[in-house]
């Protein structure tokens, strides 16, 4: 891969694969932890991962999450409960750069076609990589307003909402991850605030999680409602 901070190391070596499946169940037992981020999970034999997780899922009275840092397409039936959305990414970011917003759903049901059942997707508008590397939200998306806008489709569109750190306080500058840098959570206090409203009405909504999407196409805006139980969310 030529990646210079992580060591390669040899699926193909079944003592290897005992001592990585060993330090996982590790952390779930020392640590308590709720599951894993796998990073670069395209670049690790689906097998192996079919063995992880196999082995870590009959561990008693656990429930696990398991996120795929990746798009390969045997991830989500190697025991994978998430992947990365790539693909509505790069639709919501092309749409606020100039592109028909209905570039949007485009991208979304491109993404969803290749999730079986039961499985589902991490959206996002900035992640480790796009704000370290690219541009921050408040960069890609003209300014505040516009990443509250972006946020907003992408937490009540579908998927599982992710929100980067940094991003509800409206950093501009750029976010490294191999240099300390610190996030200053006192800053723009009314995106903060904006957030605080979305995100609880989120979780309290059964309508708004898991409704059936409902869209109305339009190069200009993107407008949607989600419908479940007879409650609406616009």
């Amino acid at each position: 891969t030529n990646f210079q901070d992580v060591a390669e190391l040899d699926y193909s070596n079944n003592e290897m694969r005992t001592a990585m499946i060993d330090a996982m169940e590790y952390w779930i037992y020392e640590a308590n932890v709720d599951g894993y981020r796998c990073d670069y999970a395209n670049g690790v034999p689906g097998d192996f991962w079919s063995q992880a997780w196999s082995q870590l899922d009959a561990i008693p009275n656990r429930k696990l999450i398991k996120l795929a840092e990746g798009n390969r397409a045997d991830l989500l039936t190697s025991g994978f409960d998430m992947n990365f959305g790539f693909e509505f990414y790069g639709g919501i970011t092309s749409a606020f750069e100039g592109q028909p917003a209905i570039k949007i759903y485009e991208a979304a049901a491109q993404e969803n076609s290749n999730v079986p059942a039961g499985k589902t997707t991490l959206r996002y508008t900035t992640n480790h990589d796009e704000s370290a590397f690219n541009k921050t939200p408040i960069q890609l998306y003209g300014g505040k307003q516009g990443a509250l806008s972006a946020s907003a489709i992408t937490i009540f569109m579908d998927g599982v909402p992710m929100i980067y750190s940094s991003q509800e306080v409206g950093r501009s500058s750029n976010l490294p991850f191999f240099s300390n840098s610190t996030i200053d959570f006192s800053a723009n206090p009314e995106m903060l605030d904006t957030y605080q409203k979305m995100m609880p009405f989120y979780t309290s909504s059964n309508a708004a999680r898991s409704g059936t999407l409902q869209l109305y196409p339009d190069n200009d805006v993107a407008v949607f409602k989600k419908v479940l139980n007879g409650d609406e969310v616009l």
